[in-house]
């Protein structure tokens, strides 16, 4: 859950997560970026990542059905989780699939993350602040909390100013020293 929180200060955070994804995406293998992918670029909970199929993939979008919420929600896809989707084998039904082409389970999908993360000397950053990550990265983009939620699903607002609350602070706080800087 850390892709965001380890280093004091927000500027440092956001350097910090920026360069674990950078390095992430410069040195991982092809099935661990897939999953960095889409659970960045999906904002959705890491149990859902594996439930995508194939026939979920529209080009430049995704649906699902959360499993914790039933909502169904259709996702455009960034430019990154584009490109990985359309780069991945078609081996079975689910996008995320285990060698011999079965659906992976969440645990495979967490200890395959974790391999990874270790191997880059990224331990310190968990699965579940991918979710977190691609809200920051929606604020970071000055959406609303409408958009966020019509993104992420989120039914409360609260926990949308909880993931989102940092990047907009962060972002107030550079609005306010460019506009000191200009007195």
């Amino acid at each position: 859950e850390r892709w965001l929180k380890r280093a004091p200060g927000a500027a440092r955070k956001r350097d910090r997560s920026n360069s674990a994804v950078a390095h992430f995406r410069e040195e991982a293998s092809a099935l661990p970026l897939l999953i960095l992918e889409i659970g960045i670029g999906s904002v959705q909970r890491p149990g859902d990542w594996v439930r995508f199929r194939w026939s979920d993939y529209y080009g430049q979008s995704l649906r699902v059905k959360q499993g914790k919420t039933g909502k169904v929600l259709r996702l455009l896809c960034t430019k990154t989780l584009q490109h990985a989707l359309d780069s991945a084998p078609r081996v079975g039904l689910t996008i995320l699939t285990r060698r011999d082409g079965k659906p992976m389970s969440y645990r495979y999908l967490a200890q395959i993350m974790r391999n990874e993360r270790e191997r880059l000397g990224l331990l310190e950053f968990d699965l579940h602040a991918l979710r977190y990550r691609g809200v920051m990265e929606l604020a970071w983009a000055n959406c609303s909390d409408d958009e966020i939620a019509a993104f992420s699903g989120h039914a409360s607002i609260a926990m949308i100013r909880k993931y989102a609350g940092e990047a907009r602070q962060e972002m107030r706080a550079r609005s306010a020293a460019e506009k000191r800087a200009r007195t």
